[in-house]
């Protein structure tokens, strides 16, 4: 049905030029002269410069601008983000600066651990089993 419309449609406007050629042909006057001679000449100004254009140079430009563009628009977001995350963890650190600055310790301070100890004791043994050969 599709392509019996489109048929349709071409034949009516092939009819509707040949008749149009006919009755200007035979009054000797142009119908819509003025309007038909201006697109004319802008049909005329579109084909020169089609067939002129370096295609493959200006669609390589359009390609090269808009990723650039597209990667300025990455880096920037990506910024922005850093920045935003930035802040929010600089006033993190100062809340917990401040309050570890305004901790006051409680109760008796608390001696280094057992681990610790055995260590410190571990190494002092370790110095003294050491053979002084040197």
């Amino acid at each position: 049905m599709t392509y019996f419309i489109v048929v349709i449609v071409s034949f009516a406007l092939l009819l509707g030029f040949l008749t149009l050629s006919w009755l200007e042909t035979k009054s000797g006057f142009r119908i819509f002269g003025g309007m038909r001679r201006r697109f004319d000449r802008k049909v005329g100004r579109a084909a020169f410069i089609a067939t002129h254009i370096d295609w493959e140079s200006f669609v390589a430009h359009v390609v090269r601008s808009n990723a650039e563009r597209l990667a300025h628009d990455v880096v920037h977001t990506v910024l922005l983000l850093v920045r935003a995350t930035e802040r929010t963890l600089t006033k993190l650190i100062r809340n917990l600066r401040e309050r570890v600055a305004n901790h006051e310790p409680q109760g008796e301070p608390v001696e280094g651990s057992q681990l610790i100890a055995t260590i410190v004791r571990f190494r002092k043994n370790l110095r003294k089993d050491r053979p002084t050969d040197r």
